[in-house]
């Protein structure tokens, strides 16, 4: 009974945020929790989905063996890469556009999402041109060899033109998050991707009167689920009645003072992304070398790691748009009750995901591969991933609410220590010195989570993000 009490009061809005602390209003805990959850969960769900779906692309690829597996999978960090400008501007727009929402400044938060819109296609366009052409260069680079070359490349070329609509629902789907509706958010990639899958399954294995691709196939399939994406979203800001929307106010300029807030906190979402991005080059690069099996073992483990994250981004966006949102109204004090909100939610999501994946890990590895070397080995990495899980949530939760009020430096320093320079080095000690092998990249991968979770928790507790003017 005692234990029970603790536990309601842990989680109540009393206890997370006292009276004699509040500047207002505080909702009841019922309300606050939901308030939340109406944000997170769409955006966790899309999360999911999307990873499902990758999981589906590379459990299709995987029944054609180890080789297309590898070959779909060493293009994920390019792909990610060439998404560090786009997400880094998004980071902005979300904060932007939620701080105006805050202020209920309608054409401002309008004008940022028209301006967001330009940059994209003014800047992302000659860019993924550009990455087009050299793409064998850039599978190579990655850690491809050989015939991983020519296939991830195949592969390549059709998620490259998909980047570009891609980009377009990375912005506008930033922007929604922004205001809080993240249920279109999700409902597009979720329509998105079940086109996607559909496609799947005829173009990889060429069934009725499809031609039989392979992994060409699965290129093929996730370029439309792109376009379908984008257009469902273009559908919806050329709504007049949304009050997101680019049409109420013909006004296309790039206007200085927004121009200078992508610069601020883009800028520092910029050099944090491609932080990651070289560290996640590194890191890939790394375990390439230690064998195709390894490699694709890699590749399925962090398909299942990357499902629990995109999940847990749902509560980092809602972090990112109820912080903004709160300052905007002048409520620090909700923005950071928000904020341990989402921590505590977190902590239980995490719990159930260490849980499920220790306890299944075999039946998942079997999803995607026959192979017993593959299953063996994945099955051990799975419980080293699972319980990584605590500390990649919250530190995604915290950085939420950093990014949320415009403290995107603070996140692009620590990453470049922690991403950029510290895993790569211990990822190397472990794997080679060591001789750990693939346990050592994953073990590196829990010490990089843990870092990452102490250095934005004591960012979020000193409160210094409270003051940043957007």
């Amino acid at each position: 009974m005692r234990l029970y009490k603790a536990f309601m009061k842990f989680f109540s809005i009393e206890y997370i945020l006292p009276k004699d602390k509040s500047f207002g209003t505080v909702p009841s805990t019922k309300t606050a929790y939901e308030d939340y959850i109406r944000i997170a969960w769409p955006s966790a769900l899309q999360g999911l989905l999307m990873d499902l779906m990758l999981a589906i692309d590379l459990a299709m690829v995987g029944s054609l063996g180890a080789n297309a597996l590898a070959s779909v999978g060493i293009m994920s960090q390019p792909k990610m890469a060439m998404l560090v400008a786009v997400r880094a501007l998004s980071v902005p727009v979300t904060a932007m556009v939620a701080r105006r929402k805050g202020e209920s400044s309608i054409n401002e938060m309008n004008g940022i999402l028209k301006q967001g819109i330009l940059l994209t296609i003014i800047f992302y366009i000659p860019f993924l041109f550009t990455s087009f052409m050299f793409l064998p260069e850039i599978v190579s680079f990655a850690g491809a060899e050989g015939s991983l070359i020519t296939s991830g490349t195949e592969y390549g070329r059709y998620i490259v033109i998909g980047l570009l609509f891609g980009a377009f629902s990375q912005v506008v789907g930033a922007a929604l998050i922004g205001i809080g509706n993240t249920k279109i958010v999700f409902k597009a990639n979720a329509i998105g991707n079940v086109v996607n899958t559909v496609l799947n399954v005829f173009l990889i294995y060429g069934l009725l009167f499809f031609p039989r691709l392979e992994v060409k196939g699965a290129g093929i399939a996730t370029m439309m689920g792109n376009i379908i994406t984008a257009i469902i979203l273009l559908w919806v800001i050329l709504d007049k009645k949304s009050t997101l929307n680019i049409v109420s106010d013909r006004n296309w300029h790039l206007r200085k003072n927004t121009m200078k807030g992508f610069a601020k906190i883009g800028g520092s979402a910029f050099g944090e992304q491609s932080f990651e991005r070289m560290g996640m080059f590194a890191y890939t690069k790394i375990v390439a070398s230690l064998g195709v099996v390894v490699l694709a073992t890699h590749h399925v483990c962090m398909n299942l790691c990357d499902i629990f994250y995109s999940f847990s981004m749902g509560l980092s966006y809602a972090s990112a748009s109820r912080t903004g949102q709160s300052l905007g109204e002048n409520r620090s004090d909700m923005a950071e009750a928000y904020g341990k909100i989402g921590i505590r939610i977190g902590l239980i999501l995490a719990a159930l995901s260490c849980l499920l994946y220790i306890l299944f890990r075999y039946p998942l590895i079997k999803l995607y591969t026959g192979d017993e070397r593959v299953i063996e080995l994945g099955a051990q990495i799975i419980v080293i991933m699972a319980i990584a899980s605590f500390p990649q949530l919250m530190q995604l939760v915290f950085s939420g609410v950093l990014k949320g009020a415009g403290d995107s430096f603070y996140v692009m320093l620590y990453s470049l220590f922690v991403i950029a320079i510290f895993r790569p080095i211990l990822t190397y000690i472990l794997c080679f010195t060591l001789d750990l092998g693939l346990y050592g990249a994953w073990i590196a991968l829990f010490i990089d989570q843990s870092l990452r979770m102490t250095f934005s928790g004591l960012r979020f507790k000193r409160g210094r993000w409270k003051e940043i003017k957007v």
